[in-house]
């Protein structure tokens, strides 16, 4: 009766992120894969659109978060969370430099 009161739902969190994270990047690549071969375009052009990446981005940061809560390690962990986090920052930094780019191009489109 005793266990039921322990149980780790932490870790369970920990391993719901990194699997959740792992199906939205395999979903990601499913779908855009499906679009080449809809659209008949090259890999380099749906690959790298923001469509595909901020997906792929943001199933990385779950990955790296749910194995920093899932490693009993706490210096592995610490490296794993510390890295998730900072990906995190760079994911916001880039997410920002996309949205400067859209209002750059259709300004340039609105004005011409």
């Amino acid at each position: 009766m005793n266990e039921a009161i322990g149980f780790p739902w932490g870790r369970v969190l920990a391993y719901f992120l990194w699997i959740f994270g792992l199906a939205v990047v395999l979903a990601t690549f499913s779908y855009h894969e499906f679009l080449i071969h809809l659209k008949k375009t090259s890999w380099k052009e749906i690959f790298s659109g923001s469509s595909f990446l901020k997906p792929v981005h943001i199933g990385g940061i779950l990955i790296l978060a749910g194995i920093s809560g899932s490693l009993h390690d706490p210096m592995i962990a610490g490296v794993f969370g510390v890295t998730a986090f900072l990906v995190a920052l760079w994911y916001a930094k880039l997410d920002r430099v996309w949205v400067k780019l859209k209002k750059k191009r259709i300004e340039k489109k609105l004005f011409k």
